[in-house]
């Protein structure tokens, strides 16, 4: 009795007939009860398996978890209630519910065969990341007047001895936030800019570690912040797709500040075989970087894409531990 009652044995025939004798009714009753009751037991951790396996499916659909949890951004789990736990508390939400996700206004790269695996749930979530990053800087108060003034000698940095460290320095001493946060697959982000309180934050994903890939996507930024950014708004980029007016508008505001014009204008009249004398005494006449030239030209067609890409040095290197806020936390 005492096994049957502590569940580690059933009720067997022979068990059914001495209970009936003992404590009445039938056997057949004793046999039906032990039954139903394995039934419900059954169909209780059936229910908790598909309800655990549906939950696990919704959020794998809106979250890349491994990733996630490779880069730190979430705990590993063994359990699901595990998981559950984890992602409530990395979206400050009391029950699992994406449906937010549908609601926002994302950019979809969609412009060409190399964005078909575009998941705008994945670059939200880089985007929550990203603003939990930001509360662990602070800056100076920001003043767009000396945003303005900084950005029009931005291609003084380009050149110099240590010229991203000091550009960054400059840009905490005027009120902006910026870090580094690693991109997420199937996102084709290059960088973000928002605000957090009163201060404008910028933030780079490192998706291609080249120096002209980080000038422009800062200024790309940049532009947002002094043209178009207001509070409780974003931005997500990819550079590679600016087919909207605002992001045409900090386009060409940030080919203004590295004057991509001149560049341009610089090969315009010259033989169609450009070469690296070329684009260094452009880039010494118009006092910027050569990576940038190279960048340019290649970006409007005027260079392959294979040619001269030893001008583009790794940006990682360059960029202080202390921005590379994964490293930090």
């Amino acid at each position: 009795v005492n096994e049957i009652i502590t569940n580690k044995v059933a009720i067997t025939i022979d068990a059914a007939k001495l209970l009936s004798k003992a404590l009445g009714p039938s056997p057949q009753f004793w046999i039906n009860a032990d039954t139903n009751y394995r039934l419900r037991i059954k169909i209780k951790i059936e229910n908790k398996k598909e309800k655990e396996v549906g939950l696990k499916a919704v959020i794998l659909k809106h979250m890349p978890i491994r990733e996630m949890i490779k880069k730190g951004w979430l705990l590993d789990y063994k359990k699901i209630a595990d998981l559950e736990n984890g992602v409530k508390k990395f979206w400050n939400m009391k029950r699992i519910d994406f449906s937010f996700m549908d609601k926002a206004e994302l950019p979809i790269f969609r412009k060409s065969n190399a964005y078909y695996q575009y998941n705008t749930y994945y670059a939200l979530c880089w985007y929550e990341m990203a603003k939990k990053c930001a509360k662990k800087y602070s800056v100076s108060k920001y003043t767009k007047e000396n945003l303005y003034d900084l950005a029009q000698n931005i291609s003084e940095f380009t050149v110099k001895d240590n010229g991203i460290e000091d550009f960054l320095n400059k840009l905490n001493n005027i009120g902006i936030k910026f870090f580094m946060l690693s991109h997420l697959s199937k996102t084709y982000l290059d960088g973000a800019s928002f605000y957090d309180n009163g201060n404008p934050v910028i933030v780079y994903s490192g998706r291609y570690n080249r120096t002209d890939n980080f000038w422009f996507t800062i200024v790309h930024e940049i532009a947002h912040i002094l043209m178009h950014l207001k509070k409780g708004g974003y931005f997500l980029d990819n550079l590679n797709s600016l087919e909207t007016k605002v992001e045409k508008e900090a386009d060409s505001f940030a080919s203004k500040m590295l004057k991509v014009k001149k560049i341009l204008k610089y090969f315009k009249y010259r033989m169609r075989y450009i070469s690296e004398t070329q684009v260094r005494q452009c880039a010494e006449q118009l006092n910027i970087d050569p990576a940038i030239v190279v960048g340019a030209l290649q970006y409007y067609g005027e260079l392959s894409r294979k040619n001269l890409n030893r001008f583009k040095k790794p940006v990682m290197d360059l960029i202080p531990e202390k921005y590379f806020v994964e490293k930090i936390c």
